[in-house]
């Protein structure tokens, strides 16, 4: 399983459409194995859905997203989980945790 982290330096990033950083977190048996930086500014807001789901991410952690993102996400097959702009490590351990809320509906700047 393989989960990305919407980074703000060192924070859950608020926003995707602003978002060029990700931390890819491996999960198996419900531990890390392995966790990784990227940085994607090529694809835009609207490509990016489709650039996670090549590198094999099942689940996005961040705080909210529009529409657009939220349904190219969901088309993606990419499981949406929201969280206050928390650290990271704080971020894994509450999915880990099974604390964090799905997202059910968009929940950002332009919803």
């Amino acid at each position: 399983m393989k989960l990305a982290i919407a980074k703000n330096n060192d924070h859950v990033h608020e926003f995707f459409g602003s978002c060029n950083e990700f931390v890819l977190v491996d999960i198996e048996e419900g531990k890390v194995v392995s966790t990784e930086e990227i940085f994607n500014d090529v694809e835009t807001h609207k490509l990016r859905p489709n650039f996670l789901r090549k590198l094999g991410v099942n689940a996005l952690v961040i705080k909210g997203l529009g529409l657009t993102a939220y349904e190219l996400l969901k088309e993606n097959g990419i499981e949406l989980y929201t969280s206050e702009p928390i650290l990271i490590e704080d971020a894994i351990q509450a999915y880990l945790r099974n604390e964090l809320k799905l997202m059910d509906v968009p929940a950002g700047a332009h919803c």
